[in-house]
């Protein structure tokens, strides 16, 4: 009997039923307020201030993961036209960020274990720049947790501002103890595709309060509580509409987040003896959930598996592609030597995550990367004697 081929959607996004949502929508009809920093919006960064256990006044509300990441450099007044260090090895949105700002983009390389940027490494590599470094954006890749306190003492001996960029990292900044909330910003992301989606939005934290004032004011064009503006801000203020998916998605998070970490269970369980070779060890942790599940193939033809996954009915993509120094738009950008990024781009590729997805498609989608990489059988076998 022929094998029926399955149709395993790469991304399928799910948001709160309409009958959750409904009883803010009633309050946004009552008030009469849509946007403006309105009741709703401030009762979701109360209590997303809650939810990190941060001290009020922490959080800030925006329209948007890149209007956070933007808006928070504006809010820190650096020289334009200075160079801001960002890894290659990100979403287009992170130096795209940093240009809005007034910036420059300097692409450097991520540690090959953590894929992410790592101080001492980045301590190094501004030595050899030539030309004036104001800031950093740190990548959680993919949402992993990044070590908070290392970067503020990169600022404090540096004097160099530093942001996380954590727009898949709703989860392990709760999660993980060495991701707390700190004075170094992050920026988290509620995109539809992310983790913890409400449609649109983003989330800036940090414990200086007066940046986050900033933040805010940025976000309304430059005004504080005056009609005067010092600093000229953008529109990205986050409408109660928003903030009404937000409410009702913080309501269903401990149910939504089960959900997820059932889902990477199944994958951890259909991994057993293949991390090593897939390096997904930092992905298959219980301490955090993501929105997408990534793993680095023992092989560097990440098109080619790609192209196989497809004819098996399984959707997979390279989320950062082959990164962001490749692109025509970024590629007149200084740089330094990218092995791991390039390295990367040829071996990294997402396999389907979504709340669709039960414990069968994943032993499927395992074993279908099995037979098209012969290395795997190998290494299953290796593990298993």
């Amino acid at each position: 009997m022929a094998e029926v081929k399955k149709n395993i959607s790469l991304m399928r996004p799910l948001l709160p039923d309409y009958r959750y949502i409904e009883p803010y929508l009633k309050q946004i009809d009552k008030n009469r307020w849509y946007s403006n920093f309105g009741p709703l919006v401030r009762e979701f960064e109360t209590r997303l201030s809650n939810f990190f256990e941060t001290e009020p006044d922490t959080v800030v509300t925006v329209s948007n993961g890149t209007a956070g990441i933007t808006n928070t450099l504006r809010a820190m007044n650096l020289p334009k036209g200075n160079y801001c260090v960002v890894p290659s090895w990100t979403f287009i949105a992170t130096p795209a960020a940093a240009l809005a700002s007034g910036l420059i983009p300097y692409f450097v390389d991520v540690d090959e274990n953590s894929w992410a940027l790592d101080p001492e490494k980045v301590m190094e590599d501004i030595k050899k720049i030539d030309g004036k470094v104001s800031a950093i954006i740190v990548v959680a890749p993919f949402g992993a947790p990044i070590d908070v306190k290392a970067w503020d003492k990169f600022t404090d001996d540096t004097g160099i501002k530093v942001i996380i960029d954590g727009a898949a990292a709703f989860d392990s900044v709760y999660s993980v103890p060495s991701a707390r909330p700190s004075k170094t910003p992050i920026v988290i992301s509620m995109h539809a595709t992310k983790v913890f989606g409400i449609g649109e939005g983003g989330i800036v934290i940090s414990t200086d309060k007066a940046l986050i004032k900033r933040v805010q004011e940025m976000s309304n064009f430059g005004f504080s509580a005056s009609r005067i503006v010092s600093i000229p801000g953008t529109n990205a203020k986050m409408s109660e509409y928003n903030a009404a998916v937000g409410l009702a998605t913080l309501d269903l998070w401990p149910q939504t987040r089960e959900v997820w970490i059932c889902l990477k269970g199944y994958y951890a369980n259909a991994f057993a003896g293949l991390v090593h070779r897939t390096n997904t060890s930092l992905w298959l942790s219980e301490d955090w959930v993501g929105s997408t599940f990534n793993i680095r193939l023992p092989t560097e033809n990440a098109d080619e598996v790609i192209a196989k996954l497809v004819e098996s009915g399984i959707e997979s993509r390279q989320w950062w592609i082959k990164g962001c120094h490749l692109h025509p738009a970024y590629e007149k950008y200084p740089k330094f030597s990218l092995p791991v990024t390039s390295a990367f781009g040829r071996s990294v590729i997402g396999l389907p995550f979504n709340k669709d997805i039960n414990k069968e498609d994943v032993i499927y989608i395992v074993e279908k990367l099995r037979e098209i990489i012969p290395s795997l059988q190998g290494e299953m076998a290796e593990n298993q004697s």
